[in-house]
């Protein structure tokens, strides 16, 4: 008897860690297995989308990703809802929020061709017909092996349900004198068009994203005026971004010649890439150049008919140069390419001996956007300023998120979601 209680207490616990282990990884866009590379999700049919789709439609999300561990493995994947801060929704339960299973296997996998590095290809679209969310609002994608307290990677998506609510708006330069050439003013509007709210302050928050960056993103914004069901955040001195320069690229489509950034590539053990180094551009003047938004896109442009199997890896050297070690903060890499992430992965070294910051990134043949941002010590927000410099002219696309509670609700829903280019005022 002694030992069967014992076995329920030993089980309870074990239980209870893994339940206390699920709910401490944050809801965020991170890579846990160093052997998974390249995790692409998106709005299936448009690769260089973001992973939004609309409640209870036929649209769909596309997964992809590699594992360099050849041995083919059984993952699955499940859902946590989140609030509008991307805190977890702890008063709901998975059966509030899930329709059909708690989880889904991710069958579709093919072994790399003609590649230096093998690897194994997974693929999944979601939802599917055995597992959808039933409300809207923030959501995280859990990727596991075996236990989803062990995740090997989580990536953050939304799902925007139909309402009324509609959101128009432009950029405009930075309002005060101090930042009229260097900042971007996102001037919106959000109409009700009969969505009936009872506590503006409590009922509905505001989240505005530039580009797919989290970092600077605005949480819980107020409009300046309410008129009857038209709620303005035009003229707000608060609505305001760095305007950074167009995003730094290279192309690795093909590891048989050098394009524009590339200064060299050679083969040591892996496909060895060396960019060109990238100067600082904090004092120069606009210059446009088309991107892609930070984001990366792949592709071999050399005898390859399948991107997601024959396209090879290589390792990318980043070099910055710079006169010291910045004693203040650090760099870090930041676009699609580190997950949009501040991170071990992505911080720049200093070299002492070549007076220059440096990474090396492992990635997959393509088109790569990125720039530099520093983390000052004690902030949240990477800043391009000391680096990249600030224009008032650069290409961003802004994604306004608007998220409703009702008095009785558990968590917040998401009722509409917009787009804003700031080239389009240019």
């Amino acid at each position: 008897m002694r030992n069967i209680v014992s076995f329920f207490i030993l089980t309870f616990l074990v239980i209870l860690g893994n339940t206390c282990l699920a709910a401490d990884f944050p809801n965020e866009n991170i890579t846990y297995d160093p052997g998974i590379k390249t995790v692409q999700l998106y709005k299936q049919g448009f690769e260089l989308s973001s992973p939004i789709f609309q409640l209870n439609s036929t649209e769909r999300l596309a997964l992809d990703f590699d594992d360099l561990d050849m041995q083919s493995k059984a993952y699955k994947y499940t859902i946590r809802h989140c609030e509008s801060d991307w805190s977890t929704s702890s008063d709901l339960r998975p059966s509030e929020y899930i329709s059909g299973y708690t989880e889904e296997n991710i069958n579709d996998f093919q072994y790399s061709i003609n590649t230096t590095v093998r690897y194994v290809h997974y693929s999944s679209n979601f939802p599917s017909k055995d597992m959808a969310p039933k409300i809207s609002g923030n959501y995280l994608l859990i990727v596991y092996d075996d236990d989803p307290a062990y995740p090997v990677f989580t990536r953050r998506f939304m799902v925007v349900e139909v309402s009324t609510v509609s959101i128009e708006g432009s950029v405009q330069q930075g309002s005060k004198t101090d930042e009229h050439l260097t900042k971007q003013q996102l001037d919106f509007i959000v109409r009700l068009n009969g969505f009936r709210i009872s506590d503006l302050k409590r009922e509905l928050k505001v989240v505005v994203q530039q580009d797919d960056r989290w970092d600077n993103s605005l949480f819980g914004i107020f409009p300046r005026f309410v008129r009857g069901e038209e709620l303005d955040y035009r003229y707000d001195e608060n609505n305001v971004f760095n305007g950074g320069s167009p995003y730094r690229n290279f192309d690795i489509k093909s590891l048989m010649y050098q394009t524009e950034r590339i200064d060299k590539i050679y083969y040591d053990t892996v496909n060895q890439v060396l960019l060109l180094e990238d100067k600082p551009r904090t004092y120069k003047n606009y210059v446009y150049n088309k991107d892609i938004g930070g984001r990366y896109l792949i592709k071999n442009e050399v005898n390859a008919t399948n991107f997601n199997i024959e396209s090879d890896y290589a390792l990318v050297h980043f070099f910055l140069p710079f006169p010291m070690k910045f004693t203040d903060g650090d760099f870090y890499l930041m676009g699609a390419l580190t997950n949009w992430r501040m991170d071990a992965q992505s911080r720049l070294l200093f070299n002492d001996a070549t007076k220059r910051y440096e990474i090396s990134l492992f990635l997959k043949q393509g088109y790569y956007n990125y720039i530099y941002v520093l983390l000052k010590k004690g902030k949240t927000a990477g800043d391009e300023s000391l680096v990249e410099g600030n224009h008032w002219e650069t290409p961003h696309m802004y994604t306004v998120y608007v998220y409703y509670r009702p008095g009785a609700a558990q968590c917040d829903q998401l009722i509409a979601v917009q787009n804003i280019n700031s080239i389009q005022q240019n």
